[in-house]
């Protein structure tokens, strides 16, 4: 069994730490909030006062963080106390530069880093079944695979450093987009007077189906229940990120672009901590009509 540390105990990374505690690996925890703390101290894990102690006592760190400055400013203190021939994982969705800047950033203390994203929601965190796209050195990745294993059952090694923050800013663009399109597709239905949940059992049966129709749809649009798994804060944060990237690679990304335009709409009306289905709302509100079951 390994020594591994966690940082970051959000709606993810609590089921991943755990997972790896229930595994039988010495799990150092550091976290914002400890309510989240004691809960898998009880189960099994070790406490840590800072992000340096969770470093000092784990060969490799896991860390499921918010934003790339939330991301840099941890590594930086967890780098306090790391030795050379760590690795560093990071499962938070960062942009492409950021990646490769942290790893140079390790780099200089020897430690790895993976560029790890995550894919799957909190159900799959719980489940261990999540999609992980890594970017990083293959000797490093083949070095923590058995713990990514536990994680998550799609596991791909895609290339350098910001190869899996590539892969991830791909598929949020894509959830994106998606969740805009089925918007308007529904609220278009359900104003035209048709029964939206008619609609959905034929639009989920057919060519126009989706991942994100099949989420949203029956979980948060049609009971009117919009707390978040995945917010309209998190999900704009990662499309801007890909709309960067587009930029640097010189990719036309006019959905991509009139998608971060809808996510701001729908932060400023006040919905940014809401689930990224509540993209549906300014556009129900505009249109007097909900989709609702």
């Amino acid at each position: 069994m390994a020594d591994l540390g966690f940082i970051g105990l959000g709606r993810m990374g609590r089921h991943m730490a755990r997972n790896l505690i229930r595994a039988g690996h010495t799990v150092w925890l550091f976290n914002r909030s400890q309510a989240v703390v004691d809960e898998l101290v009880a189960e099994g894990g070790r406490r840590a006062a800072s992000p340096a102690e969770v470093a000092r006592n784990a060969r490799v760190l896991f860390t499921c963080l918010s934003t790339p400055d939330v991301v840099e400013s941890i590594l930086r203190q967890a780098l306090e106390g790391a030795r050379p021939g760590d690795i560093f994982v990071d499962h938070s969705t960062i942009g492409v530069s950021d990646a490769r800047r942290l790893a140079a950033m390790c780099a200089e203390k020897g430690v790895q880093f993976i560029d790890a994203p995550v894919s799957g929601g909190p159900w799959g965190a719980e489940a261990g079944t999540l999609t992980i796209m890594c970017g990083g050195e293959k000797a490093a990745y083949e070095a923590v695979l058995p713990y990514l294993q536990v994680e998550g059952k799609k596991l791909y090694h895609l290339g350098p450093v910001g190869a899996g923050s590539v892969a991830k800013l791909c598929n949020n663009l894509l959830v994106g987009i998606h969740a805009a399109a089925l918007a308007e597709a529904f609220v278009l239905g359900t104003k035209a007077g048709v029964d939206p949940k008619v609609l959905y059992e034929i639009i989920s049966g057919a060519t126009g189906n989706s991942a994100q129709i099949e989420r949203n749809i029956p979980k948060f649009i049609f009971p009117g229940n919009f707390e978040a798994a995945f917010s309209i804060d998190h999900l704009h944060k990662d499309v801007a990120l890909a709309v960067t990237l587009a930029k640097e690679e010189n990719v036309r990304l006019l959905l991509g672009a009139l998608t971060q335009q809808l996510l701001e709409e729908a932060r400023a009306a006040g919905y940014g901590q809401q689930d990224e289905a509540a993209l549906i709302r300014p556009l129900e509100e505009l249109t007097g009509v909900k989709v609702r079951a």
